[in-house]
């Protein structure tokens, strides 16, 4: 009972929920996600084998700006990743995300931290590096870090 309880909730969410994503991690694999956006301040993250459920975890993503949800592979390793983002909190000019990395091993997504700067700010992929813009003052600066090193 409690288990059909809890699939009419996720399929409850998906259905009613604004930006909640489908991820398919890894077609060849059978790795799905489902990613749950609610009320702005919390995600569930479903990570699913042929449709088991395999893990879920529930992650404070509370902001005061609209959270949107972004997926690709940001590490290159053939498995869908995703990130959480929204506007700064003061003009509403940069967009500040939080970036999910899945780990095969583990069967779940890891959030992994700038290794420049406090927040990855308005990122971008340029080649085999992941650019993140970091603040010295005013003045902004690119900050490169490699792809592969996104673990």
């Amino acid at each position: 009972m409690r288990c059909i309880l809890f699939l009419l909730y996720i399929f409850t969410n998906i259905a009613l929920g604004c930006d909640n994503k489908v991820l398919d991690v890894n077609s060849t694999d059978g790795i799905s996600a489902k990613l749950l956006l609610k009320d702005n301040d919390s995600l569930l993250v479903l990570v699913l084998n042929h449709g088991k459920i395999l893990s879920a975890e529930e992650i404070d993503v509370l902001s005061e700006k609209k959270n949107h949800i972004t997926s690709e592979d940001y590490n290159r390793d053939g498995y869908k990743d995703f990130s959480v983002w929204h506007l700064d909190e003061g003009m509403g000019t940069y967009k500040i995300y939080r970036l999910f990395i899945f780990t095969p091993t583990e069967k779940k997504f890891k959030e992994i931290k700038p290794v420049c700067g406090d927040d990855f700010v308005n990122i971008r992929i340029e080649g085999e590096n992941l650019i993140n813009v970091l603040y010295d003052g005013n003045t902004p600066k690119s900050c490169a870090i490699p792809l592969k090193a996104l673990k």
